[in-house]
């Protein structure tokens, strides 16, 4: 039977080191795009490999985040745990459409985002993520969005979202795993 038992407490950190939200996102594209492996040392991702361009997404002020459900069912002893990322994307013109549809046309999508506390997550990291529902959308009041509200990005994975251990910069960590990174 393996042993599951809880290995560490939790001490609470300074009130001003956990501010919400995202800052930006970097999404997996390109042709023939593929994570084929990655290295975890002390919970964090230490070293990705594959091919494919991470392009990067700005992401305005309070307007995106990200989110981990878990998923149990006591029947069968099984656990998912379910990332979600929410963007709100202003600005609706050609250019944000186009990425909408071509979000929405991906079957695998890797994000890596960067939160407020400059910490970065790889999410959807073992089966990619899909898009699961968004709106595009003029507003009717001056100051209402006019762009993509609500797209939500959702998957299932075996294993929860995982920190990023960055020694110099995020692009280095991508670009010496054979990635291409946009900064």
């Amino acid at each position: 039977m393996a042993s599951c038992y809880i290995s560490t407490g939790y001490t609470l950190d300074c009130r001003t080191s956990s501010t919400g939200g995202l800052k930006q996102l970097w999404i997996l594209g390109g042709q023939n795009n593929a994570i084929t492996g990655y290295t975890v040392t002390n919970s964090q991702v230490s070293a990705i490999g594959g091919t494919g361009t991470w392009f990067n997404f700005e992401l305005p002020k309070q307007a995106a985040s990200l989110t981990e459900n878990l998923g149990v069912n006591t029947t069968s002893q099984s656990v998912t745990f379910q990332p979600e990322l929410v963007l709100n994307l202003p600005k609706l013109d050609t250019n944000l459409r186009d990425v909408v549809v071509d979000l929405v046309s991906q079957n695998e999508i890797y994000a890596l985002v960067e939160d407020n506390n400059n910490r970065y997550w790889l999410v959807f990291l073992d089966n990619g993520g899909i898009v699961s529902a968004s709106s595009l959308q003029s507003g009717q009041a001056y100051t209402d969005l006019n762009g993509a509200s609500a797209l939500t990005i959702s998957g299932g994975e075996p294993t929860s979202i995982r920190e990023v251990a960055v020694s110099t910069t995020i692009g280095a960590v991508f670009t010496a795993g054979g990635f291409t990174f946009q900064s």
